[in-house]
């Protein structure tokens, strides 16, 4: 299945959090209390997933940012409702591939993040972020893979654009979309410039319509 293609510029402006609200921190997809569409968004440690989820709740600090990765190995939850109306969970999932993370813990997780993945009836899409001045690794690649597999619509978000001259942001935009093989450009994203945090929401916004499986 795949994830809807980006909107055109100039229709993305208006969309925003109005309210977002922590729900819980769960182990697995038979834990989660009830509630609207889910999306899952994940990424490497330092990709800058908690400054993502603050801006795209509209909050400083709802998700607490941390220097040390693989704090958190629950599944957090958010839930977000939009100036549209729309109310979308926002699931926060555990990095993958922590080096400071201890070899029994990431095995412990993965399972976990698998099982929800696959069997959660509310889960739409997933946004899987990469870090634009990093180069994708095959592991995220083969990530992105196995979600389209499964019938999960992923949503490839390039974070941290700022830190890239705006000369060069086209040709790594362009070379994301080659790695990973997307019809469509990467979304990119700076929560500095408050680049791309409406048109993300946009995105979120039209698979959570999607219908249940």
């Amino acid at each position: 299945m795949a994830a809807p293609g980006p909107k055109k510029s100039g229709s993305t402006k208006d969309l925003r959090t109005i309210s977002a609200e922590f729900m819980a921190a769960v182990g697995g997809p038979g834990e989660f209390p009830s509630g609207p569409a889910e999306i899952a968004i994940v990424g490497r440690s330092n990709v800058g997933k908690s400054s993502l989820v603050n801006a795209l709740a509209n909050r400083h600090s709802l998700a607490r940012t941390s220097k040390t990765p693989g704090r958190t190995q629950a599944i957090i939850l958010f839930d977000l409702a939009l100036s549209s109306g729309d109310k979308i969970r926002l699931c926060d999932l555990p990095g993958f591939g922590h080096a400071k993370v201890a070899k029994t813990m990431r095995e412990s997780f993965s399972p976990m993040i698998q099982k929800f993945l696959e069997e959660s009836k509310e889960l739409r899409g997933v946004i899987l972020l990469q870090d634009c001045r990093r180069d994708v690794d095959e592991d995220a690649i083969g990530f992105a893979e196995w979600l389209r597999e499964i019938g999960r619509p992923v949503l490839i978000v390039a974070t941290k654009m700022d830190e890239l001259p705006k000369t060069k942001r086209g040709g790594v935009i362009a070379r994301l979309q080659r790695d990973f093989d997307l019809e469509h450009p990467p979304i990119a994203t700076s929560v500095r410039e408050s680049l791309g945090i409406s048109e993300l929401l946009h995105h979120m916004r039209r698979l959570a319509r999607q219908p249940k499986d």
